[in-house]
C-alpha cells in the first residue's frame, strides 16, 4: 500500500516541479534580459522550484532504495538488467539523470544567492534551471517511450 501512495506522490509531483521549473526559468530569463532587480518573488519561486526539486528527490529514493520491485537488490541484478531497457532505465538512467539534475540546481542556486549582481543572479539561476530542467525532462518514463509510464497514475 505505502509503494502505490509514494509512486502516485512521485507520479503527480513531476507536474509540480516542471511548472514550478518553467516558472523559475521563465522569470529568471526575463530578470536576465531586462537586468531586473532580484526580488523576493524570485526568491521564493526558485526556492519552491528547489523544495519541490528534492520532495521528488526523497520520494524517488524511497522507491529506489526500498519500495520499488524495480530496484536493484546486488551487483548481480544490476548487472543482469544492464541489457534491458526499461531495467537499466530505471536502474541506472532515471536515477543517475535526476540526481545530477538536482546537484545542478542546488549549485545554480547557491552561485545564485551568492552574486552581487542581480543580473548575474538571474543568469545563474536561469543557465542552471534550464540544464536541469532539460536531463529532468529527457529522464521522465514519459509514456511514448518503450519503458513509459502514465502521465497522470491513479491510486
Amino acid at each position: 500500500m505505502i509503494y502505490s501512495f509514494v509512486l502516485v506522490a512521485h507520479s503527480w509531483l513531476r507536474w509540480a516541479v516542471l511548472l514550478l521549473g518553467l516558472a523559475t526559468l521563465v522569470r529568471s530569463a526575463q530578470g536576465w534580459a531586462q537586468r531586473r532587480p532580484w526580488t523576493a518573488t524570485d526568491r521564493k519561486l526558485s526556492a519552491a522550484f528547489v523544495g519541490s526539486l528534492d520532495t521528488q528527490l526523497l520520494l524517488g529514493l524511497l522507491l529506489y532504495v526500498a519500495l520499488s520491485p524495480l530496484r536493484p537488490t546486488s551487483m548481480a541484478a544490476l548487472k543482469a538488467a544492464m541489457p534491458i531497457a526499461a531495467l537499466r532505465f530505471f536502474a541506472v538512467e532515471h536515477i543517475f539523470a535526476m540526481l545530477v539534475a538536482v546537484a545542478v540546481v542546488h549549485i545554480a542556486s547557491s552561485r545564485a544567492k551568492r552574486a552581487a549582481d542581480p543580473t548575474a543572479r538571474h543568469r545563474r539561476m536561469a543557465l542552471g534551471v534550464l540544464f536541469a530542467l532539460l536531463l529532468v525532462l529527457a529522464s521522465i518514463p514519459w509514456p511514448f517511450l518503450p519503458y513509459g509510464r502514465p502521465l497522470f497514475r491513479l491510486p
